[in-house]
């Protein structure tokens, strides 16, 4: 008789767990291990992957995890793997399937729904006692294995992240303090998300592997807001607290109303259970001194709450046999000076116990009111939230600090050498972009191509979700109202039409969508807020939806953006065929948006709007609505379903601007409905402004710091870290120099003295002002005769803009110079008075030089595809002339390279995508000392503002030095450094206000 998987379903999960631990072995074997004439076949299991994917079915997303870790593997010791195949590669992955004994058909279909897993977690660190090893994590692995199961059955999250997940928390557990341990130690840490990217899952996940290491008082610090702590209390007892927990201490029929009482997920059975006699069998209970809605107050208990139990008076609470079965004691609590100081005076009491107590202590948003701001040169006192957050780490001896942040740069300006501050002293941990997440890169063309079609939504990013809007209008001026109200009426239809595609896509199959909103971010004022909403209203009202004007706008919008926007990237999701078939959603959508009769929520302190905040839950209710708010909705609060956001808030700051960015996110099953109205300022005002652009130039730099993290991780060959964390400030501050603060508090710590790449380009594009004509015509002249040493013509293959496309090719003129005569160069070029990058860059090329490193350069100078009319140029000749715009201040570079070209380079030094291409192949060495420098001449004319767009149209037909500007960028050979890594030498910084080196290792 035939089987069918629910015959043998739960074998498969059964026989998937049982390897995870051990590494992959024939897997059929043990799913057959007590059948003899129903045993599954190959066939059998292939059909069942053919039927179902991660989303859609537990048992394959449980084997798509098994997969992911064993991907990740980065155990030297691991039994399973005598190839010695490398971690998050394909030859990894086929070792696997060897061992299971996979067909070539079941590998294909796994690699489709689960493919091989590259997510990296990057660690920044001091050495460390390495007691959280693996068999103490199996030992006890209660809550995290929960937690774990958890995001496979009910979150459903994708195998990948919760494999990275794993990694990532077990990273930072190993690098705290051993809970169990005679000595006391405090250790300090950061950890770096993406804005909204899941911060909150890796403390969560961070949390549950602490306490079954032993930590038994876990606070965890979330932002400034009550609506953000109460989220975060929700996600806690959801996902961690569990059922049991929540429900150990619960009088039936008492006056106090329990939290979850009336809770869809509670009474839908969604928290996360351990089962009835979970302590019974030695595990720990977790008791929340916080509740969904109530911050933490002075204890009604007394002290009774906060004394852990010991089991064994005559050993410290510390001990394993004291430490495990006592209870855990949780507190989430709003980082305000009030709350953290009644915090500190509930645990003063203990006194000398506390000493014995290991505490977890989590700090959410922690560059927002953690960091000391005031100047210690002037003052020894503290800011009032900084002050309660160190008093209460001089209370807690074995008190761990982890921090987690989007936006880093304020951690890393703190002073290392203060002793009693939260510097992350001990590690730096930039998680990696999680599979699904949109950031920066989905919304800006970074490393865009140039000769690219930019009106091609499957090329351009810009193109498929970027809409411009102007500035805020004048309220006095009716034209600029009305214009105001047509752009906010064009956004609010991308959003009802946004909302009938999920509708559409419901109806298709695809799981329901929730949450459907809009958010409206101009001002933090309440006012404006109040000033917003009446103007979305009005609007909301004009745009007459279900009338047929209505229905002709939408059409329209369809035809011209929805539609090709849907057909490039849909990712196989449902789209409508014709906007006739989204006639009835849209009646839907609109239904949904206005169910609760105002499509508008106002979100702000304002008292009079607090009423409504229980409409803003969206672990509650199902939300299809228009938010309209500032700072609640900037900085941690998580805006569920966000499909449509008009944004013209004006912020200079990197971290503001960051955090503002509430579009980010996870968009699952909507990617390509997404929309961003944004404020791109196009009067030729000195005072316009490109929110846009600002974005891309704080979020591309605030990615090149995490790309140089990846490259300074590790160890040295004597045991020694390649970076420490007191080292990164001053990476920092090299890529970011308008973050550098103006206080003396947040003066950086340390300098570079020499920084390089092996066989990566890198862009110097810091020169000099455009008026600077001076200096301008000197560099002119140092590097013209490379231009016209290009003799020889070469065609190169290019790597392609989008990993789907196929490569493409270039011509260039090239030519060589040996490398003393190319460094000589270097050293005689000029740059802008804020350029910081290429003095340290010089260095290290100079060492090259001493070193024998170097023999020498190839001079690369590519041609435009897209003819133009060709200039004389002085000293070389008739010369196309490209068009590089200068970024606006305080940016002080030209946008970056082309990545065709920069591939191709990379190539020649070693290095570099893998493309057959016998030119590039053919031009390196064999000695592999051959560097490469990629040139361009920039139309850049002398007698226009820096900010203004120069053409090559706007040149004379012989244009002088002056008026353009030759664009470097190098890439050093793959051998130039040991294993071909990056490298950074340091030295200390001294000021002269403290009289001390600022950077003092022993420390």
């Amino acid at each position: 008789m035939a089987i069918t998987p629910s015959d043998w379903e739960l074998d498969l999960k059964e026989a998937i767990a049982g390897l995870v631990a051990r590494g992959p072995a024939k897997l059929l074997k043990r799913v057959n291990v007590d059948r003899d004439d129903d045993a599954v076949t190959m066939a059998d299991l292939q059909a069942f992957l053919e039927a179902h994917n991660q989303q859609s079915n537990s048992t394959v997303l449980q084997l798509a995890y098994a997969l992911a870790q064993w991907d990740f593997d980065d155990d030297e010791n691991r039994g399973w793997d005598a190839a010695g195949t490398l971690p998050r590669t394909a030859e990894r992955r086929q070792r696997a399937y060897e061992l299971l004994g996979l067909s070539p058909e079941v590998a294909a279909r796994l690699d489709t729904i689960a493919p091989v897993a590259t997510m990296r977690t990057t660690v920044i660190s001091t050495d460390w006692d390495p007691w959280y090893d693996e068999a103490r994590r199996t030992a006890r692995n209660f809550y995290w294995a929960h937690y774990e199961r958890y995001l496979i059955e009910q979150r459903k999250w994708h195998a990948e992240s919760i494999a990275a997940l794993n990694k990532a928390t077990t990273d930072v557990v190993r690098r705290l303090a051993d809970p169990t341990a005679e000595d006391t130690y405090q250790t300090k840490g950061l950890v770096v998300g993406y804005v909204q990217s899941g911060k909150t899952a890796n403390f969560t996940g961070v949390i549950a592997k602490a306490i079954d290491a032993g930590y038994r008082l876990v606070i965890v610090m979330t932002g400034t807001i009550e609506l953000l702590r109460s989220q975060t209390q929700r996600r806690l007892d959801r996902e961690l607290v569990g059922v049991e927990n929540l429900t150990r201490t619960r009088v039936e029929g008492a006056a106090d109303e329990f939290d979850y009482e009336y809770d869809d997920d509670w009474l839908a059975g969604k928290f996360i259970s351990h089962g009835k006699d979970f302590q019974a069998l030695g595990h720990p209970g977790i008791e929340r001194l916080t509740l969904l809605h109530e911050d933490y107050d002075r204890l009604k208990q007394g002290l009774t709450s906060m004394k852990f139990e010991q089991r064994y008076p005559s050993k410290p609470f510390y001990d394993p046999d004291n430490l495990m079965p006592a209870n855990v004691r949780l507190v989430v609590v709003k980082k305000i000076k009030s709350s953290l100081q009644k915090l500190a005076k509930d645990l003063a009491p203990l006194k000398g116990k506390l000493a014995e107590i290991p505490a977890l202590i989590i700090d959410d948003e922690s560059d927002l009111a953690s960091v000391n701001t005031k100047n210690p040169a002037k003052t020894k006192d503290r800011t009032a939230i900084n002050r309660a957050i160190t008093d209460l780490l001089g209370l807690l001896p074995r008190g761990q600090l982890v921090m987690y942040t989007a936006t880093p740069f304020a951690n890393f300006f703190v002073d290392p050498d203060d002793a009693n501050d939260i510097y992350p002293k001990n590690f730096i941990i930039p998680l990696d972009r999680p599979p699904h997440y949109m950031g920066v890169r989905d919304f800006h063309d970074v490393n865009w191509n140039s000769e690219d079609d930019k009106n091609d939504p499957a090329l351009s990013n810009e193109r498929a979700f970027i809409r411009p809007v102007g500035p805020p209008p004048d309220p006095d001026d009716p034209a600029q109202m009305q214009q105001r109200e047509l752009e906010m009426l064009s956004a609010l239809d991308s959003f009802v039409l946004a909302g009938a595609i999920k509708v559409y896509r419901e109806n298709a199959g695809e799981p329901a969508y929730r949450h459907h909103t809009m958010l409206v971010h101009e001002a933090t004022n309440t006012l404006k807020h109040r000033e917003q909403a009446d103007l979305v209203r009005r609007s909301w009202t004009a745009g007459q939806y279900g009338t047929p004007q209505a229905l002709a706008r939408l059409r329209e919008l369809w035809n011209s953006d929805f539609a090709p926007v849907c057909a490039a990237r849909a990712s196989g999701l449902p789209v409508p065929a014709d906007f006739e078939d989204l006639r009835e959603p849209i009646g839907e959508a609109c239904r949904r948006i206005k169910e609760v009769g105002d499509p508008v929520l106002v979100v702000n302190s304002d008292q009079e709007v607090q009423a409504n905040q229980q409409a803003l839950d969206f672990d509650r209710n199902d939300v299809w609505r228009i938010l309209v708010g500032g700072t609640k909705l900037s900085r941690g609060f998580t805006v569920e379903g966000l499909t449509v956001s008009f944004y013209t808030r004006k912020a200079l700051q990197a971290d503001t601007l960051m955090q503002a960015g509430r579009w980010f996110g996870f968009r699952q099953g909507y990617e390509d409905l997404v929309r961003l109205f944004i404020r791109r300022d196009q009067t030729g005002s000195p005072r316009d402004v490109d929110l846009y652009e600002a974005f891309e130039g704080l979020l591309h730099d605030e990615e090149t710091v995490r790309d140089w993290l990846r490259q300074y991780e590790g160890w040295t060959d004597d045991g020694r870290p390649v970076l420490e964390p007191w080292q990164v400030p001053a990476l920092v501050s090299q890529h970011l120099p308008y973050l550098r603060p103006t206080g003396r508090s947040k003066m950086f710590n340390a300098e570079i003295d020499s920084r390089g790449d092996a066989g990566r380009l890198r862009d110097f594009y810091g020169l000099p002002r455009r008026g600077d004509t001076r200096a301008k015509e000197a560099n002119y002249n140092l590097l013209m005769p490379l231009l016209a040493a290009t003799a020889e013509t070469r065609t190169f293959r290019s790597a392609p803009t989008r990993p789907e496309l196929p490569a493409g090719t270039f011509e260039a003129r090239i030519g060589t110079i040996d490398a003393a005569s190319f460094v000589d160069i270097l050293g005689k070029l000029q740059w802008h008075p804020d350029e910081k990058l290429f003095g340290p860059t010089l260095t290290f090329y100079e060492t090259l030089i001493e070193d024998g490193r170097l023999d020498d350069v190839l001079i690369v100078w590519p041609k435009l595809s897209r003819a133009t009319k060709p200039l004389q140029l002085p000293g070389i000749g008739p010369a196309q002339v490209v068009t590089r715009k200068r970024r606006t201040p305080p940016r002080i570079d030209f946008v970056g390279s082309d990545s065709k070209h920069r591939n191709a380079l990379e190539r020649i030094a070693g290095s570099g995508t893998a493309l057959d291409d016998t030119e590039a192949d053919g031009l390196r060495t064999a000695t592999g000392r051959r560097g490469s420098v990629l040139l361009y001449v920039a139309a850049d004319l002398a007698s226009l503002p820096d900010d203004a767009r120069c053409t090559a149209a706007d040149l004379p037909d012989e244009p002088g030095p002056a008026d353009v500007s030759i664009l470097l960028s190098m890439v050093a050979p793959a051998t130039a450094t040991a294993h071909g890594r990056s490298v950074i030498r340091w030295k200390p910084k001294r000021t002269a206000d403290w009289g001390k080196p600022v950077v003092d290792k022993s420390a």
